[in-house]
């Protein structure tokens, strides 16, 4: 997209967005202009459902009838308990405990991809130790949206915390299904399917919801009534006047919502907190897609998050448009989709989706579009594969071409680039979010956040969702609106706040475990301990060395000399040296230790002292510490 219309849809976001606001203001002002008026509608019973599959209900209304006063809040003794248990130091495994007395509530439980540094580990849980002899006590787990990041860890977590009710909007419950059949507990889950204009009790915790944008459909924030005031999570968010499915955000219920009762405190999205202006939107996206779908003479494949299904939805209208049939490849992408058809999220035309496997050998290449995982350089994804030359059923060539509408998560950036390269040899002419806009952030930037703090008005802010510097951002784009420098608080995972009936909000001073739980393996998935990935870094830095000793431990002796295996530690040619000195330290290291310790020898402790000693050495003489294995024949 050129600057200049990307000026012009700047320009227009801004005007649009300072004339809601001004709008919005005059709301929660109570003095609101001319509107056309939405019908009340009656709230559902505030009540936990049975414990079934799905529970569906319709509409509710306003909670309180015009001209009646509004009830005053019931204080109770203690205060509420405000605990990030993950998304506090990492864009992933977001999870959030409110505590009040004997009652829990829970938003969200996701997982975090792994880092690179990770090795071996598939994602990483949050780490809910803290909840442990508490499960009786949760009266629920609301999901603010689908994405895995928000929902990936209940497959894992549920079972643990004894299947406590799960709310959410109708695709995030499809999603959650599409996991627990994975798992294999749907039968066991009580999912809760429910519309945004509806109302729960859980416990002492009344809870309500407003529509936001966000780069998946059915996102929410989620309204917390508690006995010492008004809590709001926005969850992931953005506001996006022409979104992709074509819902905007629920500005009259976020100002209507955030007047009635005074908010104490905002949790809010921080991923976007450093960048100016609006995040740019969908409508924008789109019409870039179209142009180059319209201009594209051979093939085109197209790869996106599965999960962004209002864009996808977008390349599917364009394809009709332009009489491409639309074949699917990458498990995500067909499932996701199918998800999407059933709950009426995605329409197209009958016979226009089909399977990459059956392309039929006739068809011309310019009737051919293909939507495909691997925005993120997965390597066996159906992208990486196409990349390689090595996927089942199609074989990239000159006149094809690549479309990436994504851009790389923190941490992917090497593995898309590596991609990018393989495309390119394949003869595929690829196109990305740097030659043209094709790829928005479903995360709010610096005046989106700025106008949900003037909508919510809140006393306290917690920025959440994201690293630190993130989070620092966050609070500075508070100050400029006006909020205190103490009234915003920048927490940690496992930090605890606790809000009075005062409205002071304050850190306990109590740390709850919040370390990374890490996951590796299929069908009964292995926990993987700090000690094992340290070992594996070890072995992926400075290679292995195994010590094999044959000792006669009740004399006290070694019976024959040491030898030495070696892999990834030293190159071969210039290591023999090395290794000979290895071999006399181990001798001598193990004599002495023999000497000293006649009739108390322990074999567990003497390979300990084979395995100190040399690192010490080996540290000394070439600077590495390869993971050392001492064993005894």
């Amino acid at each position: 997209m050129s600057s200049k219309n990307s000026g012009d849809a700047d320009r227009e976001m801004s005007q649009k967005l300072s004339h809601i606001d001004k709008w919005l203001t005059s709301i929660v002002g109570g003095k609101a202009p001319a509107t056309p008026k939405a019908k009340p509608t009656k709230p559902s019973k505030a009540k936990t459902p049975s414990r079934k599959k799905t529970v569906k209900s319709g509409p509710s209304k306003r909670p309180h009838a015009k001209g009646k006063p509004k009830p005053r809040p019931v204080f109770a003794k203690g205060g509420l308990r405000i605990i990030p248990i993950g998304g506090f130091e990492e864009v992933g495994k977001n999870m959030m405990v409110f505590e009040f007395g004997r009652d829990i509530l829970i938003v969200d439980i996701g997982f975090q991809f792994p880092t690179e540094d990770m090795l071996g580990i598939d994602y990483v849980l949050p780490d809910i130790s803290y909840l442990e002899g508490k499960e009786d006590r949760i009266k629920g787990i609301v999901l603010t949206h689908g994405h895995l990041d928000h929902i990936g860890g209940l497959g894992y977590l549920l079972p643990k915390l004894k299947f406590p009710p799960v709310y959410g909007a109708p695709m995030t419950i499809g999603f959650v299904e599409k996991q627990l059949k994975e798992f294999k507990i749907t039968k066991e889950a009580n999912l809760v399917t429910f519309d945004p204009k509806e109302k729960f009790k859980m416990g002492v915790f009344g809870v309500s919801f407003f529509r936001v944008n966000h780069s998946i459909p059915d996102a929410v924030a989620v309204i917390l009534d508690t006995p010492v005031g008004r809590i709001v999570h926005t969850g992931d968010f953005k506001f996006d006047f022409t979104p992709a499915d074509q819902r905007p955000a629920d500005y009259q219920d976020i100002a209507r919502a955030c007047s009635e009762r005074e908010v104490m405190v905002l949790v809010s999205d921080s991923t976007n907190s450093l960048e100016p202006g609006h995040t740019t939107t969908e409508k924008v996206i789109a019409e870039n897609l179209d142009k180059i779908i319209s201009k594209a003479k051979g093939r085109l494949i197209i790869t996106s998050f599965s999960s962004l299904i209002g864009r996808l939805q977008q390349i599917m209208d364009s394809a009709v448009k332009n009489r491409r049939k639309i074949y699917l490849t990458g498990r995500s992408m067909l499932t996701n989709i199918k998800i999407a058809q059933q709950l009426g999220y995605i329409k197209v035309p009958k016979g226009i989706l089909g399977d990459a496997r059956k392309i039929p050998k006739n068809t011309k290449d310019d009737h051919i579009m293909i939507l495909t995982t691997g925005s993120q350089g997965e390597d066996m994804s159906a992208l990486g594969r196409m990349a390689l030359g090595t996927h089942s059923s199609i074989s990239l060539k000159k006149g094809d071409t690549v479309v990436l509408s994504s851009s790389p998560i923190i941490g992917n950036e090497t593995s898309v680039v590596k991609v990018i390269n393989g495309l390119a040899r394949q003869g595929a002419t690829v196109v990305t979010n740097r030659e043209i806009n094709i790829h928005t952030s479903g995360h709010a930037k610096q005046e989106d956040l700025k106008l949900m703090i003037k909508l919510v008005k809140p006393k306290h802010l917690i920025p959440a969702h994201g690293d630190y510097y993130m989070r620092l951002g966050h609070k500075e784009v508070a100050m400029s609106v006006g909020m205190p420098a103490a009234n915003v608080h920048l927490l940690d995972n496992g930090e605890v706040v606790n809000l009075d009936r005062s409205g002071k909000l304050a850190k306990t001073g109590e740390k709850v475990p919040a370390e990374y739980i890490m996951i590796e393996g299929k069908g009964d998935r292995t926990m993987v301990g700090a000690h094992t990935l340290m070992d594996r870094q070890l072995m992926a830095e400075n290679g292995v060395l195994v010590v094999l000793m044959k000792v006669d431990m009740k004399k006290g002796k070694l019976l024959k000399k040491p030898r030495i295996v070696a892999r990834g530690f030293i190159y071969h040619d210039c290591g023999g040296d090395v290794i000979d000195r290895v071999k006399k330290e181990v001798e001598k290291a193990l004599n002495t230790h023999l000497s000293t310790n006649k009739g108390v020898l322990k074999p567990q402790d003497c390979l300990v002292h084979i395995q100190q000693h040399l690192d010490v050495v080996l540290n000394r003489i070439v600077d590495k510490r390869p993971l050392i294995v001492p064993v005894f024949e």
